[in-house]
């Protein structure tokens, strides 16, 4: 009979084939490239986009939204021997859940023009709130029975709602020249959905899914008009916030994080 004795392999070779395989990238299967990236969105350094994070509701970044909005459009000009520059704040809500009950372009809209009602600067003061696009559910809240299943025009299950409303106030002369500053707000809700919950749950129970490419062109157009400024070319002192629907790692429509969504707006 034979016998056979069974040898270790030495403990270099171990620790070899060891430390090799943990340095070894797992094999994982062939998948299709993601997507490419939608173009940056590019403005002028002079009209600057500030963007306003906050995890969770409740935390402020709406009333901080119309802090700064209050600040820019009923703040006294200083003295100066030319004419004032008329001023313009523009205020995007690019996702907004719990709507109509609950939408933010609303609450900043009224706010500011409830402050210059109790500040009366010598400026008048002309605003707007649009709200462009919602769900069927969202869009059956605001116009009943009028919407329908099967309407067309929306974007990605989205429907072209356009609800709007406008306002003018006039302050308080200046005392010395009569002249009065003019002042503008805008206020926009881009994509609005009923669930008062996480906007990529509320877009899929709704059947109302955004693309990122989507949601970043109607950013962009928002923005673009909000920069064409006054008549006949006059300077005009352009202020643009973005107000998101979380903090910088809450998701988006797509499900894709806000700061990987927004992150394609650039100043130059």
């Amino acid at each position: 009979s034979r016998s056979y004795s069974l040898r270790k392999p030495p403990l270099n070779n171990l620790l070899c084939r060891l430390l090799s395989s943990l340095h070894s990238p797992p094999t994982q299967p062939s998948a299709s490239p993601p997507p490419p990236p939608p173009n940056p969105i590019e403005f002028p350094l002079s009209h600057p986009i500030y963007i306003i994070w906050g995890s969770n509701t409740g935390v402020g970044k709406t009333l901080l939204s119309a802090g700064l909005a209050s600040s820019v459009l009923t703040s006294s000009p200083p003295p100066s021997p030319s004419p004032p520059i008329p001023a313009k704040f523009l205020y995007i809500k690019p996702v907004q859940t719990g709507f109509p009950s609950n939408s933010d372009s609303r609450f900043v809209y009224r706010k500011v023009f409830d402050i210059f009602r109790r500040c009366r600067p010598p400026a008048t003061l002309l605003g707007s709130n649009h709200a462009l696009k919602a769900s069927i559910s969202a869009s059956k809240e605001v116009q009943g029975s009028s919407v329908f299943e099967n309407e067309s025009g929306g974007y990605g299950g989205l429907r072209d709602l356009n609800l709007y409303e406008e306002m003018g106030l006039v302050g308080r002369e200046v005392a010395a020249s009569g002249v009065q500053v003019k002042r503008e707000l805008i206020c926009k809700t881009l994509c609005a959905w009923r669930e008062a919950v996480s906007p990529h749950l509320a877009a899929e129970k709704e059947n109302g899914v955004v693309e990122d490419a989507v949601m970043v062109d109607l950013v962009q157009r928002c923005l673009w008009m909000g920069l064409n400024g006054g008549v006949d070319n006059e300077k005009v002192d352009i202020w643009s916030l973005l107000e998101t629907a979380g903090g910088v790692a809450s998701p988006g429509p797509s499900g894709t994080l806000q700061c990987d969504l927004y992150r394609y707006i650039y100043s130059l």
